[in-house]
């Protein structure tokens, strides 16, 4: 007998990816919060090996990153040379950090995106804990394609427009720190916006939302999400439009990855619904 329990109460985590909720212990508050610091800490020590790795290649990162801004230069016809100072004698050790911060979040994306899964693994069921390679792999190619989105089109473009408002009449003078911090939560940011719709299919797939659900808030989504835009970018209409629009094209596509997963969610809601079926026996006629 005490077998069959044990073997019914798999453990959570690696151990239980081939389990389901039913085998799963349960767990309390605290459990949970003890889960979450040592998931935490996993990626916390992910993240400080990329930074490490990054570390030893800052300069070349920065030189990387200097590139939306000289295209946009060249573009403006901007007066003078793109030259980025540094104003203290603590920034070049404080930008040199920043970026290979950066670098190391990038480069622990696998291990950051693996122990998030792993944190809401328990609560799967067992064919939907296998789904683990596939969940990393796209989470950190989406993060990876949302942060190259911005750095090939939005940065260009918001640079360029302006530089193009105040830089042919102005000598314009640019700090590294600044361009590097704005740069950097701007590449951020559009990764972790891309994730929306893999976040979306998760909820839809566990049925936590439908294509429906989503539709029916869409105005409030659009004002949130230049609300958000708004806290993220620069205090300019070209960069909050230049993150909102991406966003709101991602909104829509996950309303159709929503209903990719569950096309029939309307018509079992529908039938479900005891409201509905008797307006339909109402509308019946009577039976001789």
């Amino acid at each position: 007998m005490d077998t069959e329990v044990e073997q019914q109460v798999v453990g959570n985590g690696e151990e239980g990816l081939g389990e389901g909720p039913e085998g799963d212990q349960p767990m309390s508050f605290w459990e949970h919060i003890a889960e979450l610091r040592r998931r935490l800490f996993r990626i916390v020590i992910g993240v400080v090996a990329g930074f490490t790795i990054s570390w030893g290649f800052a300069a070349q990162i920065i030189e990387v990153l200097k590139q939306p801004l000289l295209r946009a230069w060249d573009k403006a016809e901007v007066l003078g040379e793109p030259d980025l100072m540094v104003l203290g004698i603590q920034d070049p050790l404080m930008n040199d950090v920043r970026v290979a911060l950066m670098g190391g979040i990038f480069i622990a994306l696998p291990v950051i995106f693996y122990q998030v899964w792993m944190f809401v693994s328990p609560g799967l069921y067992r064919h939907e804990k296998r789904f683990v390679i596939p969940f990393v792999c796209t989470s950190a190619a989406m993060f990876a394609l949302g942060s190259a989105f911005a750095f090939r089109f939005v940065l260009p473009f918001g640079y360029q427009w302006l530089l193009e408002y105040g830089g042919t009449t102005y000598r314009v003078q640019l700090e590294l720190g600044n361009y590097l911090k704005g740069t950097t939560r701007l590449l951020l940011t559009f990764g972790l916006v891309f994730e929306f719709p893999l976040l979306v299919a998760f909820l839809a797939k566990t049925g936590a939302i439908t294509h429906l659900s989503l539709l029916k808030f869409w105005k409030g989504a659009v004002v949130i999400i230049f609300i958000v835009a708004g806290f993220l970018t620069p205090p300019e209409p070209v960069s909050q439009s230049l993150m909102a629009g991406p966003m709101i094209l991602l909104f829509f596509l996950s309303v159709g990855v929503a209903y990719l997963i569950n096309p029939g969610e309307a018509e079992v809601e529908r039938k479900d619904d005891p409201a509905q079926d008797s307006l339909e026996n109402e509308a019946l006629p009577p039976q001789n």
